[in-house]
């Protein structure tokens, strides 16, 4: 199953009450930290002094990890270990049952992918 990064379309409050959607999709996994995405965003909405910003799509996160105002940067980083080490599905899968998105924890959790439900008794 192909696992879909974490990304956010990012419009702004304003613009979306004077009718316009103008925004853009940002990848999440391509910025270094959560200061690095909003300088982005600031520099993508440089026409408004103080922008308020609006995430008005945004795909790949688990249950609650994202909405219109906020995104848990957490989930972000976990996913970027998570990919790393080929266990993003995994990861996905845990924080969407636990709502945690502490990658150490999930990586003391998962014993790893098994054929059957059979091959995982044998093998753990």
């Amino acid at each position: 199953m192909s696992v879909v990064a974490p990304a956010v379309y990012v419009g702004t409050w304003h613009k979306y009450n004077c009718g316009s959607i103008a925004g853009r999709w940002f990848d999440l996994t391509t910025f270094d930290d959560e200061r690095d995405f909003f300088a982005a965003c600031r520099a993508l909405h440089q026409d408004e002094a103080d922008p308020e910003l609006m995430f008005q799509d945004y795909e790949g996160f688990p249950g609650n990890m994202a909405s219109e105002c906020h995104i848990n940067w957490a989930w972000v980083e976990g996913f970027r270990l998570a990919r790393d080490e080929g266990c993003e599905e995994a990861y996905r899968l845990w924080v969407e049952d636990t709502g945690e998105t502490d990658f150490d924890t999930f990586r003391d959790a998962w014993w790893g992918e098994a054929d059957s439900e059979e091959a995982f008794a044998v093998e753990f």
